[in-house]
C-alpha cells in the first residue's frame, strides 16, 4: 500500500480520536448565537452558528437559532428550511413549527405582491391578451371558489435530513454590508491588541460619552484598567457592562479575576462561577480551586481542581495542586477535629476525625490519634444519647398529652372554676426550680411558674423573675410532686422545665426561710423536657 495513502489514515484516526474526545460546546455557543440575536449582532450570530453547525450538524438548536436568524434578516426562504430542519430532528419544538408558518405566510405575500407588481407593469393590450387566452367557463357551471386559507404543510417527523445535504447559507448581502462596518467599539479593540492602549482609552471615552450603555466598550474600558492595575474603576465598568448586557460572560471572569486580586473571595466566585457555568474550561475551574484554597475550604477547592484535570488530564501542575490540596484537606480536617474534640463537640470531632481518615493523605501518627480519639468520641456520644434519653422521652410524653389546659395561675385561687373541674385540670406550664426536696416520702419541687402576658398584667408584675425572697410571698409559685424516684435525671434545682401536671386543688403548706407556713398549691407530675432557653 502507498506510504501516503497509510500516513493519511493514520493522521485520520488521530484526528478522529481527538474529536471524540473534545469538549462538546454547542450548547454555549447557541446561547452566545441567541444573545448575538438578541442584541440583533446578525454576523457575530451567524459565525458563531456557523462553529457550532460544524460541531453538531444535527443539533436541532443550531437549526432554530439559524432560522430566527435568517427569518429576522428577511431572508424567509433559508429560514424556512432551518425551521424545517429542527422540527425534523425534534418533532417537540413547537417554536420551529410556529416559524415555519410564519415563513410561509411572509412567502406568500412576497409572491402575491410580486404578481400584482408584474400585473401592473404590463400595458393594456397585453392584459386584454391575457386575458383572451384564459378559457372562458359556462355561467352555469360557475361556482364560487371558497378563499383558500394558508396551512403549512405537515411535517414528517419521521424523515430525516442526511447529514451531507445540510449546508449552512450565507447572510443578506445587506446584513453582511452592514455589518462590515468597523464600529468604534472594534476599533478599540483593535488597538488594545496592537498595544496601543492609550489610543483605544481615548476612543473608548468618546464613545462612552456618546453611548454610556456600550456593553463592549465598559468591558473593553474595564480590560484596560485591570491590565493597568486600577481594580476598584476596572470593576466599576465590567459592572456596568453587566447591568446592561447580562449575558456579556467575558465580563464575568475578568470580574472573577479582579475581586479575587483585591480579596473580595466571595464577589470573585460568584463571577468565576457564573462564567464557568456557561463556558466551562479546565482554567477557570483551576482559578476557582485557588479561590477556595484560599478561603480555606479544601473541600471545594479539590473538587475544582479535579474538575479542571478532567478537562486537561495529565497536566502536571494540576495533578501537583491536587496532591497538594487533598494534603491540605486532611490536615486541615484533623486539626478542626482536634479542636472539636477538645472544647467536648464529640459529634462534631468524630465526623471530622472520619473524613480526614477517609482521605488517605493523614500521616501514620496523625491517623493512630485519629482513629483512637474516634472511638472515644463514639462512647462519649453514647453516653450522652443514654443521659439525654430522659429529656427525649419527656418531651415525647408531654407532646402527647393532648388534655393539657391553658390554666392561669391566678385562676387556681377561682372557686367557680374548682367547682366546675372537680376532678381536677391537667396543665402544661413552664417553670423554674427553685428548690427539691422530699415531702413525706416523696420527691417534691418548688416552682416559679413562667407568667404570660396576661398573668403578668393582671398580677401586677413588670416582668418575669425567678428570685425568691425569704418569705416566698413575691412570686407565683407552686409545687410538683410524684413518688420517690419519680423525677427524670435532668430534674436540677436553677434549671428550666416545661411540664404536664394536675392540679386536684390541693394546698400544702411548707416552711420559708424564716420558718414560717406557707400554703401553696400542688400538682402531681406527669411527663417534662428540659427548656434551653434559660
Amino acid at each position: 500500500m502507498n506510504k501516503k495513502i497509510i500516513g493519511f489514515l493514520i493522521l485520520s484516526l488521530i484526528a478522529g480520536g481527538a474529536q471524540t474526545f473534545a469538549f462538546d460546546n454547542t450548547n454555549i455557543l447557541v446561547e452566545q448565537a441567541v444573545n448575538h440575536i438578541y442584541q440583533q449582532r446578525y454576523h457575530d450570530a451567524h459565525r458563531v452558528l456557523k462553529e457550532a453547525y460544524e460541531k453538531s450538524p444535527r443539533h436541532p438548536g443550531v437549526h432554530f437559532n439559524l432560522g430566527r436568524l435568517f427569518e429576522q434578516t428577511g431572508n424567509f426562504e433559508e429560514a424556512l428550511k432551518e425551521y424545517r430542519i429542527a422540527a425534523s430532528l425534534d418533532n417537540s419544538m413547537v417554536a420551529a413549527r410556529r416559524g415555519i408558518a410564519r415563513c410561509a405566510v411572509e412567502l406568500k405575500r412576497i409572491r402575491a405582491e410580486e404578481i400584482a407588481k408584474g400585473a401592473k407593469l404590463l400595458q393594456p393590450q397585453q392584459q386584454m391578451q391575457v386575458r383572451q387566452q384564459m378559457p372562458i367557463q359556462p355561467q352555469s357551471q360557475a361556482q364560487p371558489q371558497p378563499q383558500q386559507q394558508y396551512a403549512p404543510a405537515p411535517i414528517v417527523t419521521q424523515v430525516f435530513t442526511a447529514t451531507n445535504d445540510l449546508k449552512l447559507p450565507t447572510l443578506p448581502a445587506r446584513v453582511i454590508q452592514n455589518v462590515s462596518k468597523i464600529t468604534g467599539e472594534d476599533k478599540a479593540e483593535g488597538l488594545i491588541n496592537s498595544g496601543k492602549t492609550a489610543e483605544a482609552k481615548k476612543l473608548l471615552d468618546d464613545i462612552l460619552d456618546k453611548n454610556p450603555d456600550s456593553p463592549k466598550g465598559h468591558f473593553l474600558m474595564g480590560k484596560i484598567l485591570s491590565n493597568e492595575g486600577n481594580l476598584f474603576p476596572a470593576i466599576s465598568h465590567l459592572e456596568e457592562a453587566l447591568r446592561v448586557d447580562e449575558k456579556f460572560y467575558d465580563a464575568y471572569y475578568l470580574l472573577g479575576r479582579n475581586y479575587s486580586r483585591v480579596n473580595l473571595l466571595e464577589d470573585s466566585l460568584k463571577n468565576y462561577i457564573t462564567y464557568y457555568s456557561v463556558r466551562p474550561q479546565a482554567t477557570v475551574a483551576l482559578e476557582i480551586g485557588r479561590v477556595y484554597e484560599t478561603m480555606a475550604n479544601s473541600i471545594m477547592a479539590n473538587e475544582y481542581y479535579a474538575k479542571a484535570n478532567a478537562m486537561n488530564p495529565g497536566n502536571p501542575n494540576l495533578q501537583m495542586r491536587m496532591t497538594e490540596t487533598a494534603s491540605n484537606l486532611a490536615n486541615d480536617l484533623y486539626l478542626r477535629a482536634s479542636h472539636a474534640f477538645s472544647v467536648n463537640q464529640f459529634k462534631e470531632a468524630y465526623n471530622l476525625f472520619s473524613q480526614a481518615v477517609d482521605t488517605g493523605n493523614l500521616s501514620e501518627g496523625a491517623k493512630r490519634d485519629a482513629l483512637r480519639k474516634i472511638e472515644i468520641a463514639r462512647f462519649r456520644l453514647m453516653e450522652e444519647v443514654q443521659r439525654t434519653a430522659a429529656a427525649r422521652q419527656g418531651f415525647a410524653a408531654t407532646q402527647k398529652n393532648y388534655a393539657a389546659t391553658s390554666l392561669k395561675y391566678y385562676q387556681l385561687a377561682d372557686a367557680g372554676l374548682r367547682n366546675s373541674y372537680t376532678e381536677g385540670l391537667t396543665v402544661e406550664w413552664r417553670g423554674y426550680i427553685a428548690k427539691k426536696f422530699v415531702r413525706y416520702g416523696r420527691d417534691v419541687l418548688l416552682m416559679i411558674k413562667e407568667l404570660d402576658r396576661d398573668e403578668l398584667d393582671y398580677m401586677s408584675f413588670p416582668e418575669n423573675s425567678y428570685k425568691l425572697n425569704k418569705h416566698y410571698n413575691n412570686q407565683p409559685i407552686f409545687l410538683l410532686e410524684t413518688q420517690k424516684g419519680g423525677f427524670p435525671n435532668f430534674i436540677r434545682q436553677g434549671r428550666m422545665i416545661t411540664f404536664n401536671g394536675k392540679t386536684e386543688w390541693k394546698y400544702y403548706d411548707i416552711l420559708n426561710e424564716m420558718s414560717s407556713p406557707v400554703r401553696v398549691p400542688v400538682f402531681e407530675f406527669i411527663a417534662a423536657y428540659p427548656d434551653a432557653r434559660r
